[in-house]
């Protein structure tokens, strides 16, 4: 099943997030520091982690339980918690059994929550007054703490511009997740969708093995740069691949971690046949199919009386 965007927000959001990220980065002193140093970015927010593990039940009910009857000032999203923010004492709960490659991400989405004014003020009011959120409002919250935590981790433009300094291929992200601190999954879904080039990015779920088809890759999410998009459209993938299709037959399999370039053939919005090269890295979680477009094959013509 393919994930919605979780990082949609309208240009003017999306530029009102990067200012509020800038001026975190300035206050920290963390432009130019690598890999980008998160503690000092919320050491700057005055935003501090409590000592408590949130994986603990216990703790987690006590704490909603306390809010409930007190401070009404906890931020909280029990469906599925990996942080929590008590937004009056600026106090970060996380999730201790989080990889240790998502915690900048997850700590910096935590401090947007507080460093956003229109959010630490919102969620104040909300919870004092003991009403919710509406979805659709919680939602576009998130996607804005996500952007900033992006924003913030790649230091804006800063990792955009050193990866156009190497020649396109899925290796420039999954070394520059390393020098900024970052996950490989965020730093090539960063490189694909702010590149130039007409470029896409499909994330498949780990292969299932089968007797007949050999295995299947679930499609997870299809990231595109804004050129790919221009050119060609929401292309119509499929929510499998097996190793019978141009996409399968990249996937990497037998313990291997990536795969070589491969040609393959898309379509555009005009109806033209367009070469395009795929190649293929797993970090043992996802795959990752990049593939970007080399040069038109043929062109379709229309006569016109």
């Amino acid at each position: 099943m393919v994930r919605p965007d979780d990082c949609s927000l309208k240009p003017l959001q999306r530029k009102l997030i990067r200012k509020h990220a800038c001026q975190s980065l300035k206050d920290a002193d963390a432009f130019g520091v690598f890999p980008t140093p998160v503690a000092a970015v919320m050491e700057a927010a005055k935003v501090v982690i409590a000592d408590e593990d949130l994986s603990d039940e216990g703790f987690l009910k006590r704490i909603c339980s306390k809010a409930d009857a007190t401070s009404k000032t906890l931020r909280r999203a029990l469906s599925k918690v990996l942080g929590v923010l008590h937004v009056a004492a600026k106090t970060i709960y996380l999730d201790k059994a989080v990889h240790v490659a998502k915690l900048p991400f997850l700590k910096l989405h935590e401090t947007a929550h507080a460093v956003l004014p229109w959010q630490k003020d919102i969620y104040a009011v909300t919870e004092d007054c003991e009403m919710t959120l509406a979805p659709e409002i919680a939602s576009e919250f998130e996607r804005e703490a996500n952007v900033f935590a992006m924003e913030v981790m790649f230091q804006l433009d800063t990792f955009t511009k050193e990866a156009a300094d190497h020649d396109f291929n899925i290796l420039v992200p999954v070394n520059l997740s390393r020098r900024f601190g970052t996950s490989i999954y965020s730093s090539i879904r960063r490189y694909t969708s702010e590149h130039h080039r007409a470029c896409l990015v499909l994330v498949l779920n780990m292969p299932q093995v089968h007797k007949d088809l050999g295995f299947t890759c679930g499609l997870r999410r299809v990231i595109s740069s804004t050129s790919f998009e221009e050119q060609f459209g929401n292309l119509n993938w499929p929510e499998y691949f097996s190793p019978d299709d141009e996409i399968g037959a990249a996937i990497p399999v037998g313990g291997r971690r990536m795969s070589g370039q491969r040609q393959i053939t898309l379509v555009d919005r005009n109806g033209n046949l367009n070469q395009c090269l795929a190649e293929a890295f797993t970090q043992t979680y996802q795959v990752f199919i990049l593939i970007h477009s080399v040069e038109a094959l043929t062109t379709k013509r229309v006569l016109v009386r």
